[in-house]
């Protein structure tokens, strides 16, 4: 256990502008709170006071530029390099596919754990160091730990890494290298086992983050000033995100909400709630007009998204109410399709990160989306997180030698000029 009297005279010191609100009921609890969600289960965000007066200011980094609407202090020897991600037009063959005409992407496989995750482990890491902890935990499938172990020894904190018995061997010794210590648990489904590790917070004394908490949610709002600053203050008509534990989603949004409340923009993108369909209990309780979610036990190859019953799911339910986002789920042939059109344009993205291509092109074939929208597909993770797919995608590699070499190439030039 984590010495109590240490960490509370650290956290103590933590400015009492802050505060964590319940994002359904309103509850208030301390910014220090230690557990990530409220009594009832709700999800916890930050409100920091003034914001309407918040602006941004000349910087070398996103979090300089921004430091005003951030409830953490971030130096130098936090960062690895996070955002500057790229957001450019998807190209000719993407827009064509999907019929939209304005279609960007935002590519997240830039960061430096080559994820979105890193945007997040970056607050994160810094509140631990605010607070004085000199460990922090988190659950994960992959991404996250990987991305936690690699900001916590970037920051000198020990990183604790739960991960699901089935994690593949190559997202723990990602995790391993950095000298995370990394527990394998086994359980009946990850939701469960989320809830169960979640629940030793209070009593460990000890942090412990999940894609949904309140602290890693700020560093999701980065991108959303990244991309205002990428458009020269214009907002996408929507933004599409392939959706799990539902920080990613929430922090985006919550980025733009703030950039409204501080004169900076005048109205908020529609966001997409995307979903594998094997595992959709956010989208499912969208689409039949339910305030809350139900629980999903299912598979998806979508490995990343993989939350049958996420804590904080109803909060998400609601916002797409109130502010009328859309919602939709692909099946698995659908995602290994949209991988592979990915791939075919420049971009190898994992299996969840391919999700929002298909989703789009649902969603504008049924007339929710129009030609000349905006739309951003969030490219969350790279292709190399999640090499198990080739399981089930084809790829041609043809065997030669030096002595069949320059047939070999007169063929394939053949083949090629016969294409055009």
């Amino acid at each position: 256990m984590l010495p109590a009297v240490f960490l509370s005279r650290a956290r103590s010191a933590i400015s009492n502008v802050k505060r964590l609100l319940s994002t359904i009921s309103g509850q208030v609890f301390p910014f220090e709170r230690i557990e990530e969600f409220a009594g009832n289960g709700e999800s916890l965000e930050v409100a920091i006071e003034g914001l309407a007066h918040a602006r941004a200011r000349p910087g070398r980094y996103l979090w300089e530029r921004f430091a005003g609407f951030l409830p953490v202090e971030i130096d130098g020897e936090m960062t690895l390099g996070e955002g500057n991600t790229p957001l450019l037009p998807a190209g000719k063959a993407l827009s064509e596919h999907t019929g939209v005409g304005q279609l960007l992407l935002k590519n997240e496989t830039m960061n430096p754990t080559w994820s979105f995750k890193d945007r997040g482990s970056l607050t994160t890491i810094a509140m631990a160091r605010q607070a004085g902890e000199p460990v922090t935990a988190t659950i994960s499938t992959g991404n996250m730990g990987n991305s936690i172990a690699a900001y916590g020894a970037r920051s000198g904190i020990r990183a604790i890494v739960f991960v699901p018995d089935y994690a593949p061997l190559e997202k723990i010794r990602a995790m391993a290298i950095h000298g995370a210590t990394v527990v394998k648990v086994a359980a009946p489904d990850y939701s469960l086992m989320k809830r169960e590790v979640l629940g030793l917070a209070a009593g460990l004394n000890l942090r412990i983050v999940s894609g949904n908490g309140p602290i890693r949610t700020e560093g999701y709002k980065l991108t959303a000033f990244e991309m205002y600053e990428q458009l020269e203050g214009q907002v996408p008509g929507f933004i599409a995100v392939p959706t799990s534990a539902c920080g990613h989603i929430r922090g985006i949004f919550k980025g733009y909400r703030e950039l409204k409340e501080a004169g900076l923009t005048d109205r908020l993108p529609r966001m997409i709630v995307v979903q594998a369909a094997n595992v959709n209990p956010v989208v499912s309780a969208i689409r039949e007009g339910r305030d809350r979610i139900n629980p999903v036990a299912g598979q998806t190859l979508a490995e990343a998204i993989t939350s049958g019953d996420p804590p904080g799911g109803d909060e998400i339910v609601l916002k797409a109410k109130q502010y009328g986002w859309l919602a939709e789920d692909v099946t698995e042939e659908e995602i290994l399709e949209a991988q592979r059109r990915l791939a075919g344009a420049g971009y190898f993205v994992e299996p969840a990160a391919a999700t929002s291509l298909a989703a789009v092109r649902k969603l504008r074939a049924a007339g929710k989306i129009g030609e000349e929208d905006s739309v951003v597909l969030m490219l969350t993770g790279s292709g190399l997180k999640d090499m198990s797919v080739f399981t089930r995608q084809h790829v041609s590699v043809i065997e030669s030698d030096l002595r069949r070499i320059r047939g070999d190439v007169e063929k394939i030039l053949a083949s090629s000029r016969q294409g055009r």
